[in-house]
């Protein structure tokens, strides 16, 4: 099966190019938002979310994104150290290498027409996939994400589980690509059990690595779908489905005193959600 991978350029996305390949021709990796990590791409972010979903919400998000890179995650870097072919091992696609600055740009489609994939499988990036990209593969786009959906759609979602406490919602789905985010037909999805000094502290380690023990099922799911030329999904009909943005300050302060702390903190929790939902 040719496959088309479309994701940011990092170590982790490489790895899961490679685990594709053992199976499976990649014909192409675009590699998508390459100004992500740079001042300018970090400012057009915050514009984004600011002008999206106001002042207030996006000085929560930032606050929280500083708390959770210096304080909450600031030994996670062990648990990956620990296992360096799931990050630090540089991983080669050994596939022609596009940088697609916008990846429905007519250039970017036609070299993929061209390409002639059976599926694009896109991983960890934040474009939202308009029709005349998804439609060229003759058996769909399909997209990895981290969470089970349709109960996790959105960002941050292990995060968001496992601070609800809700770890039957811990793990990864493949989705295929369509009008609604996140509510594509699923093509596959696995849970994830949590290990030992596995919490909220090393939730960025706990989504990497969900997928990456999910890679075989993953790989046998598409191996399936290369057989039969379709697939029958997963079924949904009768399950919850919300939608996560990115997690502020106020949300993890709250959902740490409701499911994390003694009962006298009950009164706090109840105090700071209701000046929240006042507040947003």
């Amino acid at each position: 099966m040719r496959i088309v991978f479309i994701g940011r350029d990092n170590v982790f996305n490489r790895r899961i190019i490679k685990e594709l390949s053992t199976q499976h021709e990649i014909a192409g990796s675009f590699f998508v938002e390459p100004q992500r990590g740079t001042t300018l791409g970090k400012l057009k972010k915050i514009q984004c979310r600011a002008k999206k979903y106001g002042t207030f919400k996006l000085i929560d998000e930032v606050l929280f994104h500083c708390f959770d890179r210096m304080i909450l995650r600031n030994k996670e870097f062990e648990f990956y150290k620990a296992r360096p072919e799931y990050s630090t091992e540089i991983a080669m696609t050994y596939s022609p290498e596009y940088i697609a600055e916008n990846i429905h740009e007519e250039k970017q489609l036609e070299i993929i027409r061209q390409i002639k994939p059976d599926i694009i499988f896109s991983v960890c990036c934040s474009v939202i996939f308009k029709k005349q990209l998804y439609q060229i593969p003759s058996l769909g786009t399909y997209v990895l994400h981290e969470g089970v959906t349709p109960e996790y759609r959105g960002l941050h979602n292990n995060l968001w589980a496992i601070m609800k406490k809700e770890y039957q919602f811990i793990g990864y789905t493949v989705l295929k690509a369509g009008n609604e985010i996140d509510g594509g037909e699923i093509l596959v999805q696995g849970k994830y059990n949590l290990g030992e000094n596995e919490n909220f502290r090393t939730w960025g380690w706990v989504g990497h690595n969900a997928i990456i023990e999910g890679m075989e099922n993953i790989k046998m799911a598409l191996k399936q779908l290369e057989q039969n030329s379709f697939f029958i999904p997963v079924e949904n009909k009768n399950r919850e489905s919300n939608y996560y943005t990115w997690m502020g300050i106020s949300d993890f302060t709250i959902l740490y005193l409701k499911n994390y702390t003694a009962k006298y903190s009950k009164m706090l929790y109840n105090s700071l959600a209701m000046f929240r939902q006042r507040l947003f």
